[in-house]
């Protein structure tokens, strides 16, 4: 490399601000005392890679799934029982909402264009509630499943056969 480029620092590329979705909490989703669902954890200006922001920039917050920090890596089989119970609890929800959205999908599509482009779906606003639940919940499954799968991975590991 020529003389002077290796001293400097890496060069940063920015991205423009996320853009941010309605959020629809429900029941189940309510955070404890100590970190509230949706919590946010907010980078040092100079980031990861230590690149300074340019002046002006503020960065935004990275939000954390509450299901992430609610259902950290499973240290004890009875950890593992009670995520297993709620998989298995809320993949029924699932599976049931998936369900309905599917069906209200078809029944749209049956409907025809011409009504169909007098009442988008993005406008119906408990068609779009099912969605987002629906995706939330995907999201949280899949968290489950990998915590669980994890931890089997790791006891299978650890046995010791005599």
């Amino acid at each position: 490399p020529p003389q002077g480029l290796a001293s400097r620092p890496p060069i940063c590329a920015l991205k423009p601000p996320p853009v941010h979705a309605k959020r629809v909490a429900f029941k189940d989703e309510l955070g404890t005392p100590q970190r509230p669902p949706g919590a946010t954890i907010t980078q040092k200006p100079g980031g990861a890679s230590g690149c300074s922001a340019p002046p002006g920039f503020v960065p935004q917050p990275c939000t954390i799934p509450d299901y992430v920090v609610r259902y950290p890596a499973i240290r004890s089989t009875q950890q593992r029982w009670q995520y297993g119970a709620v998989f298995t609890d809320q993949h029924a929800e699932f599976r049931q909402l998936l369900a309905q959205v599917r069906a209200q999908q078809g029944q749209r599509g049956q409907r025809g264009q011409r009504e169909d482009a007098l009442t988008p779906r993005w406008q119906d606003a408990a068609f779009v509630a099912k969605q987002q639940r629906c995706l939330y919940l995907k999201a949280k499954l899949t968290h489950l499943k990998a915590q669980i799968q994890e931890y089997d991975r790791s006891a299978r590991g650890s046995t010791v056969l005599f």
